[in-house]
């Protein structure tokens, strides 16, 4: 997360991983390599977050080998397809099944899993990610380290930075590997 709470990225599907690996590898600066992550996503019951067409909050827990921490997005504008960035809160935590047992008691329900493997780089002023998603396949993500002071400035500039890996990608994913699955699952989403 570069700019204090604001987060300003890219998603995309990706075919030819093999290949931006490679030029990352030669490029750019491998920051972590095969990381599993196990992220569980939650939703207070009193205010639905997947009650709306585009849902646009998302609370976090992640489990990975550097440990625990929790999550909170809120994506700009609200419930519309195609975000221009979100405020993102993350922080390590030192006792998950403490913040469970506090989730349930606050009536605070699981509701998708999402297990990746990932891979992080340095390039550019961009942070990338190629992830492996359990069934949903790979992905690349971009996201700037640079300060921009309009969110579409750094999307504009993540773009330029995508062309140069010559990432063979599929369209932007507006939405999230937790919206994906369940999407894939049949999940209606709210109007």
């Amino acid at each position: 997360m570069a700019n204090q709470d604001i987060e300003i990225e890219i998603k995309t599907t990706l075919d030819n991983p093999d290949d931006v690996k490679e030029f990352l590898n030669e490029n750019g600066k491998l920051v972590s390599k095969d990381v599993f992550q196990k992220d569980t996503y939650f939703i207070p019951t009193h205010r639905d977050f997947l009650n709306v067409k585009y849902p646009f909050e998302w609370l976090r827990l992640r489990e990975s080998q550097k440990g625990f921490s929790i999550n909170y997005k809120h994506f700009h504008p609200e419930n519309v397809k195609k975000t221009d960035y979100c405020d993102e809160f993350e922080t390590k935590i030192e006792n998950v099944e403490a913040i469970k047992k506090i989730f349930q008691n606050l009536n605070i329900k699981e509701t998708v899993v999402v297990e990746k493997v990932r891979t992080t780089w340095m390039f550019e002023e961009v942070e990338i990610v190629i992830d492996e998603v359990k069934d949903l396949g790979s992905y690349i993500e971009l996201e700037t380290t640079a300060h921009f002071e309009k969110p579409q400035e750094g999307k504009k500039f993540l773009y330029k930075i995508l062309k140069k890996l010559n990432a063979k990608v599929g369209e932007e994913d507006l939405r999230g590997y937790p919206f994906r699955i369940l999407e894939n699952k049949g999940y209606k989403f709210g109007e």
